[in-house]
């Protein structure tokens, strides 16, 4: 009795401090993020290992492996395979996992918005970054003039079950990363269909950019003050489906992305 006692402890506090770790990294710098993750993977073999020996007296040693390493290993390739784009919007957004950051916490948690744009179904995968008391746009993290992941981590990147056009620009079905040059008054899109690198501006090669779709100018407007970086679509034409524009708003800039369903 006291063995399963001292187990459901150490499974109880595995899973507090899982999910303690996820639910601060938000809001921790990334120095403190190498040790939230190592934290949490702590935790994590520990649970590991209590469902190991729970399984075991009931399935014997090696289905009680069998499961857990599934159950460790289904995440990964759900978010690592690259299917088909109706099956890939059902799924969670992809990560690449041949980066290490890929493995740690993140301060900038992964956020998706779904919409349809006339027949198409579309999904867009970003990170969230945060400002943080510090001026982001235009300032020396993410200065004018210069190329930017849109987001963070990986690329933020676009999914879709049909052909769009994206600022004018054509957009096959499946998936196309989205790059943007910020400026005081307008930006530079990019569009490539390159998406297994990390996101970070230096890992935007040269067959990267061998593998652009297009690049277009847009205006940038001013709101009100938004904290954490975020993405949403609205109707830019009332009663018109197949005109959608993605907004990205951050701090007080606001960037209208026009879409539409791609001519046939």
């Amino acid at each position: 009795m006291s063995g399963r006692r001292a187990v459901t402890r150490m499974v109880v506090t595995a899973g507090l401090v899982l999910l303690g770790a996820q639910l601060l990294a938000p809001h921790l710098p990334y120095p403190q993020i190498l040790v939230a993750s190592a934290l949490w993977y702590c935790a994590l073999a520990v649970l590991l290992w209590s469902a190991i020996q729970i399984l075991s007296v009931r399935f014997g040693r090696k289905p009680a492996l069998g499961v857990v390493a599934l159950a460790l290993a289904l995440p990964v390739l759900l978010t690592a395979i690259r299917p088909a784009p109706p099956l890939a919007l059902r799924l969670p957004c992809p990560r690449n996992w041949g980066w290490l950051p890929t493995w740690l916490l993140r301060s900038s948690p992964l956020g998706s918005l779904s919409f349809e744009v006339g027949e198409a179904r579309v999904k867009l995968c970003y990170g969230q970054p945060a400002a943080r008391g510090r001026r982001m746009l235009g300032g020396s993290r993410i200065p004018y003039g210069r190329l930017w992941r849109t987001g963070a981590n990986e690329p933020t990147t676009l999914i879709t079950t049909a052909a769009l056009e994206v600022a004018g620009i054509a957009v096959p079905p499946g998936r196309t990363a989205l790059y943007t040059i910020p400026g005081p008054e307008s930006w530079e899109l990019i569009l490539t269909a390159a998406t297994s690198q990390w996101g970070i501006e230096s890992e935007f090669t040269t067959a990267v950019r061998s593998r652009e779709l297009g690049r277009a100018i847009l205006p940038s407007e001013r709101g009100e003050y938004v904290e954490r970086l975020s993405w949403s679509h609205e109707p830019a034409t009332r009663g018109n489906s197949d005109l959608t524009d993605l907004v990205l708003s951050w701090e007080t800039t606001r960037l209208r992305i026009p879409l539409r369903a791609a001519l046939r």
